[in-house]
């Protein structure tokens, strides 16, 4: 089939969901708001985020928390994710859970941090309203209080062979947790390549791997520059634990000198002549970091428009829609806790 025969349905679909998207001016009225309720009142009316929020009752606003709210906000990704899947081609159904995987990492590691806070097993959270497939056995990773009770509970994920790789000698010890979430980031990037290499070819295969690719090369560098600037006195032999095995427009020999490069500023003096040299104009760790998140957000917006569509029409979309859920999350987290409101990417992303 044409490229247009098998996507024409999932583009369409795409288009009518970006299309209710929160703009500019509805982000700035939100943060204007008096409290958290107001917000999610007004948000019941919104058409892109009023079907998960319509599962919550009203009066229920005022004794949420905020685990409690961003779950609720989370449904709305899950309703949306669910409705786009129903026009994925058979074949694209594998590289269509990519956020699947990404969700069950996130378990997987929250639980490992309770673990090595020392905190007490804690009640399953509820199901979601939308249920999707995890290969993750959420209940027993929440009520682990060990690490081989953790990896069991991980047995039918991408995660479990890292997981049994970061065991450590003595039962009663646990992974370091910056090495453990490099290992498995590393894992769930490995997953999606191996797919995008064996499946696809072409102009589709192309996007996918810079897509994924970009991603990595720039996660490399903030994993670099946190080190260089937030603890500096960390071996060069360490450095090579939180990377991941992967470049796309930067080389091994490139990632082996930033490594090896004197300080932050000596770091700073090798990115600005890298191919990601646009973005270190500023010094700072922050800097960088909404840098990553314009260039996510600006290379997945041109994808929506691209020709032909391709199952990265999808993907591109549910990237933004996750980049929407942060910025409505910020909005909340200014009017209920006071912390800045950044209104430069609500701008953009609501553009």
């Amino acid at each position: 089939m044409t490229a247009e025969m098998a996507y024409g349905a999932l583009s369409a679909k795409v288009r009518a969901l970006y299309g209710k998207r929160l703009r500019s001016d509805d982000f700035a009225r939100l943060a204007a708001r008096r409290s958290e309720a107001e917000i999610l009142d007004e948000l019941r009316q919104h058409p892109g985020w009023s079907r998960a929020l319509a599962l919550v009752p009203p009066g229920a606003w005022g004794y949420v928390g905020r685990v409690e709210v961003e779950r609720a906000l989370q449904e709305e990704l899950r309703l949306e994710y669910q409705s786009l899947a129903y026009y994925v081609p058979r074949e694209d159904k594998p590289l269509m859970q990519f956020q699947l995987r990404a969700a069950e990492r996130s378990a997987i590691l929250s639980a490992l941090r309770r673990l090595k806070a020392g905190l007490s097993p804690r009640e399953a959270p509820p199901p979601p309203r939308i249920a999707l497939h995890s290969r993750l056995d959420e209940a027993a990773a929440a009520a682990c209080t060990t690490y081989d009770q953790l990896t069991e509970a991980a047995r039918d994920t991408i995660y479990y062979s890292a997981l049994r790789q970061l065991r450590p000698p003595r039962t009663d010890e646990l992974p370091d947790f910056t090495r453990a979430d490099a290992v498995l980031r590393t894992a769930y990037y490995a997953h999606l390549l191996r797919i995008v290499r064996s499946q696809y070819q072409g102009r589709t295969q192309k996007v996918l791997l810079r897509a994924i690719g970009e991603q990595i090369d720039l996660l490399n560098i903030l994993h670099i520059l946190r080190l260089k600037t937030y603890f500096p006195q960390t071996p060069r032999e360490d450095y090579a634990g939180v990377l991941f095995p992967f470049q796309y427009r930067l080389t091994m020999d490139f990632l082996r000198r930033l490594c090896e490069a004197p300080g932050a500023e000596g770091a700073y003096e090798l990115l600005r002549v890298s191919p990601y040299g646009d973005c270190f104009d500023e010094t700072a760790v922050d800097a960088v970091e909404e840098y990553y998140q314009r260039a996510v957000f600006r290379f997945n917006k041109r994808q929506l428009s691209a020709v032909p569509p391709s199952i990265y029409t999808a993907i591109a979309y549910l990237e933004l829609k996750e980049l929407e859920l942060g910025v409505l999350v910020n909005v909340i987290e200014s009017v209920k806790y006071g912390v800045p409101y950044h209104a430069e990417f609500a701008n953009l992303v609501g553009g």
